[in-house]
């Protein structure tokens, strides 16, 4: 197979996705459009159990008149277009259709099922939200619990709806029933035609720090998932096993509504997913008995499942999986595919200000060694290096993006992220773009710590660190994980005269970050912080320090008492890069140690 495309196959894409966009001005439409040529076929499948022998299937005709029925009791509880709905649950039939519905009557305001009490107190307040949906109490995480504490925290909340997890499409105990005339009512809806009207508000920046919010459109929406539909050739008789959350937008635009807009179906392997170890332990047996043909994991997902035996499941009609949130290490998809011997994983490079994906890797093209894959449909992408715009084949410099999926900001205008450059969207990312348009991405000028795809902020560690006595300096930054991409490392300095108890201070910053993605794993206590000239700590010094520690630590393992020197350096074109000095007859230990960590390395003889 090719790697990029031909001028005229983009252009012939780029027709097909404009076109349905046109077509389709929200969400309603789009999913309407999707099973308006086969009602009857199944869009949702909810296993209540790994081993459900009756799911609960829902079919399109089923689904639109749940949403139509879901729409109209958002308009009787006064809950309008500009209005935010919260939800707090994880992903079942009921959690589905409050979400869907919410998008195209009001606006869904999905949170992160690991955000603490305060963080989804400063989230709804933040939304104003009107209604917060949340599971039945008792279930894992404390969700109902967390709800139940807004009462007196978020005084804008009319309503705590509890969404059941069996199967059942209720509101608090009133049933919520498929509206037979969904098509006259769904067209009816006020917020239907207005493309450019915010269907969604989606949280980003992690677990940690002030609340910021995207702003995310219809037309947003819409673009982003018929370019990934059309990507990956999604068609009616496709089945998506879904294991991503929907408040994340690999799980929501990428996964989820791509299929809908196809007519095809997506299962859902219990309301815990990856998190239930029932699930991890059938996963394949669960592929093989829903038919499965498409799949999406993170990266650390996709570790987890690697390790579960086949045990003979036929697999025969899986298609591929897509992966993202941060870039597959090469060892994790080498031992999935090991598992799974199909079409290579396929990595998807996207962002929340982007609605979801920019670039992945076609059903009909190759994956380039390390490369995030090609520009989706109506995406246009560049790279900024030394001033000038590159968008051919470039040098290493920051990835640019535009296309229709380009959010139109924040919630709160003050709050910085991403910023544009002459109209592009800037990533924050390093990389440059290949001689075939593939993209690469090498490293990031962002701060932001991705632990198998949950996105931490360093400020709340940083602070919850300066808040020790005796530490004059703190800095965060990812340290390398095979399994996670990256955890925190801490780095701190002492005050002049002051001694510094790394027990006392990890428990320390540990009670005072509540997220516990956040906590870092290591903690060091350095002489001298590196800095710029401009008196700024220099972080990529530091990452270099973390990722020469990881490497360290896995060649230990494997090789026990060989001394290997190890050595981190930032290029340009790779960007985080490790070099080994490896004595004779030692290159293919230290090769298979330093595989299993997100970074490209270099074997040296000594």
């Amino acid at each position: 197979m090719e790697v990029g495309y031909a001028p005229e196959e983009r252009a012939k894409l780029n027709g097909l996705a404009q076109a349905i966009v046109a077509d389709c001005p929200g969400v309603f439409p789009l999913i309407a459009r999707g099973f308006d040529a086969d009602p009857a076929r199944d869009a949702l499948v909810y296993l209540r159990t790994a081993s459900d022998a009756a799911p609960v299937t829902t079919s399109g005709e089923a689904f639109l008149g749940l949403l139509a029925s879901a729409a109209a009791w958002y308009g009787r509880e006064g809950i309008g277009p500009d209005d935010a709905v919260s939800i707090l649950a994880p992903n079942c039939t009921a959690t589905s259709v409050a979400y869907w519905a919410a998008m195209g009557a009001a606006i869904v305001h999905p949170l992160n099922l690991l955000f603490s009490q305060e963080a989804v107190a400063a989230q709804v307040n933040a939304v104003k939200a009107k209604v917060l949906f949340a599971p039945p109490p008792g279930t894992p995480g404390g969700l109902f619990e967390k709800a139940e504490s807004l009462r007196a925290s978020a005084p804008g909340l009319k309503r705590i709806v509890v969404l059941p997890l069996d199967g059942r499409v209720a509101f608090d105990n009133e049933e919520i029933k498929p509206d037979p005339n969904w098509r006259q009512h769904l067209r009816a809806a006020p917020a239907i035609g207005a493309g450019e009207r915010i269907a969604a508000l989606l949280p980003t920046g992690g677990t940690t720090g002030a609340p910021k919010v995207v702003r995310l459109s219809n037309r947003n929406i819409v673009a982003s998932a018929v370019a990934s539909m059309l990507a990956y050739e999604i068609t009616r008789e496709d089945r998506m096993l879904l294991s991503l959350p929907l408040f994340h937008v690999g799980g929501a635009f990428c996964s989820s509504l791509s299929t809908f807009a196809a007519g095809g179906a997506l299962v859902i392997p219990t309301a815990g997913g990856l998190r239930n170890p029932e699930v991890v332990a059938g996963y394949w047996r669960i592929i093989e008995s829903q038919r499965i043909t498409l799949g999406a994991l993170v990266p650390t997902a996709l570790g987890a499942v690697a390790g579960v035996p086949t045990a003979g499941a036929d697999l025969s009609r899986l298609r591929f999986f897509a992966t993202g949130a941060s870039v597959c290490p090469p060892e994790i998809e080498r031992r999935f595919l090991a598992a799974w011997p199909g079409d290579s994983v396929r990595q998807v490079y996207g962002m929340t200000e982007f609605a979801g994906a920019i670039t992945s890797t076609p059903h009909d093209r190759t994956q380039p060694a390390g490369s995030v894959g090609l520009p989706v449909a109506l995406v246009e992408v560049a790279v900024l290096a030394d001033g000038a715009i590159h968008r051919g084949p470039s040098p290493g410099g920051e990835i640019l993006a535009r296309g229709p999926q380009v959010f139109p900001g924040y919630l709160d205008d003050r709050q910085k992220g991403a910023s544009f450059h002459e109209g592009w969207l800037r990533s924050g990312d390093i990389g440059r773009i290949g001689a075939d348009g593939e993209v690469y991405v090498t490293g990031r000028i962002k701060d932001v710590i991705i632990r198998g795809g949950h996105n931490i902020d360093p400020t709340g560690i940083e602070d919850a660190a300066l808040a020790f006595p005796g530490v004059a300096l703190a800095a965060a930054v990812g340290l390398p994980d095979a399994y996670a991409g990256e955890t925190p490392m801490l780095f701190v300095t002492a005050a002049p005269g002051a001694t510094i108890d790394r027990a006392a201070l990890a428990a320390f910053v540990e009670r005072r970050i509540l997220e516990a993605p956040a906590r870092p794993r290591e903690i060091a206590i350095i002489n001298e912080m590196p800095m710029t000239p401009i008196g700024k700590i220099f972080k990529p010094r530091l990452r270099e320090i973390a990722a020469e520690q990881a490497a360290r630590a896995a060649i230990a393992a494997a090789s026990p008492g060989v001394r290997i020197d190890i050595r981190a350096t930032t290029e340009s074109e790779r960007g985080l890069v490790l070099t080994a000095t490896v004595p004779d007859g030692f290159a293919e230990p230290v090769r298979a140690a330093l595989g299993g960590l997100p970074l490209p390395f270099d074997i040296v003889a000594a």
